[in-house]
């Protein structure tokens, strides 16, 4: 964010050891907060959801990732009792909300926060009242609601605020009093529905920091949807790739981002690691011809990001391999290295020499083809 901008509209986040003595959420069951089991939702002859299981642990972030359509806005509107599958359990707290009456449901929504991409904030309403919201439906009285939102606002960093109207709030602001309303409540699990896509990065990026002080601070179980990896890099502990309304591939984050089975995943990744130059792309050939150059794509992680590979590989093999892209990131504290190299002249005895020797010392490796000329 600019200074220009950030003079306009700071968007501060209260450091973790100067938020307020905030009341942890109710009391949670033991066992998962959110359990589905193959759950299958269809609008007309259009699968949205298919045979969908997992859990959510207590105190977890999941990232829930996919293109547009690939079925998570179902799913998430599923979580919350909005829509009811066709087949399979919805559990929540360790009730199975799909036979629930709507005032049922009711209960059942007054523990499960929510948080949009668009904050949903009533324009005739000021912060306060806004945050208030919730509470003042559940019948709480004005003094508890008045302190409620007086400790909420501090947290999210807008306590001078509380009697400005949306319409004077920059969008990282609004979102803050959407996160502040979604907690006013006590939930045990927060939604966030592309909570960030709306927002500038530097903007995301304080509010994805905001989401995860408030997870390790409240032990709050968050399921977020998004469409962008970046997201999912900067705060969940584990991932769920969605396609066409399935799970294609689900794990710890840094795993995920180590080693990408799925060919979605990997192409969502991809923007997140070494690619290579357009130029060099658009020669890519898949046979080997004489002079022509291997080039392969070495993803490492954990402790084998930080050791020599390819120095150890050049003194083991005695090649020269040319460094062509090369990334290296920290998810989840986990290094997680990704590089592009090329082999002159690797015929297939060469070929299958590199390819054994790089399998057996790397999370994941990929035969991209062979290139004439690497400029």
């Amino acid at each position: 964010m600019s200074s220009r901008i950030g003079r306009r509209h700071p968007e501060t986040i209260v450091p973790l050891e100067d938020m307020p003595d905030l009341h942890a959420p109710a009391s949670v069951p033991d066992g998962p907060v959110v359990r589905l089991g193959n759950v299958g939702k269809k609008f007309g002859t259009v699968t949205a959801l298919h045979d969908v299981t997992f859990e959510v642990q207590r105190g977890e972030i999941l990232g829930i990732i996919g293109r547009s359509g690939a079925g998570k806005s179902t799913l998430i509107r599923c979580l919350n009792g909005l829509e009811k599958p066709d087949r399979g359990r919805v559990e929540i707290l360790g009730q199975d909300i799909v036979p629930l009456t709507e005032s049922a449901l009711q209960q059942v929504r007054g523990r499960i926060g929510m948080i949009f991409q668009h904050f949903n904030l009533l324009s005739t309403k000021t912060v306060e009242q806004n945050v208030a919201l919730p509470l003042k439906i559940a019948g709480t009285p004005r003094p508890e609601r008045t302190a409620r939102v007086r400790e909420l606002l501090e947290l999210v960093g807008l306590s001078d605020k509380a009697q400005v109207y949306p319409a004077k709030l920059s969008g990282g602001q609004k979102q803050r009093v959407g996160i502040a309303r979604a907690l006013a409540a006590h939930p045990a699990l927060l939604l966030c529905d592309e909570a960030t896509s709306a927002l500038d990065p530097e903007t995301t990026l304080s509010i994805l920091n905001l989401l995860r002080d408030i997870n390790r601070r409240l032990g709050l179980t968050i399921v977020l949807i998004t469409h962008e990896m970046s997201v999912v890099r900067a705060i969940a502990d584990r991932v769920i790739v969605m396609d066409q309304g399935r799970i294609v591939e689900e794990g710890d984050v840094w795993q995920v981002f180590a080693a990408p089975e799925a060919a979605l995943t990997q192409r969502l990744i991809g923007s997140q690691t070494s690619e290579l130059p357009s130029a060099l792309r658009d020669g890519l050939r898949n046979d080997w011809t004489q002079g022509a150059h291997l080039v392969l794509r070495v993803q490492l992680s954990g402790d084998a990001a930080q050791r020599p590979v390819l120095a150890e590989m050049t003194r083991d093999l005695d090649v020269l391999p040319v460094m062509l892209n090369a990334t290296v990131q920290h998810v989840q504290e986990q290094a997680v290295a990704s590089f592009v190299v090329a082999f002159a002249d690797a015929g297939e005895a060469l070929a299958r020499r590199v390819g054994d020797y790089l399998a057996a010392r790397v999370s994941r490796l990929e035969v991209l083809g062979y290139v004439q000329q690497l400029a």
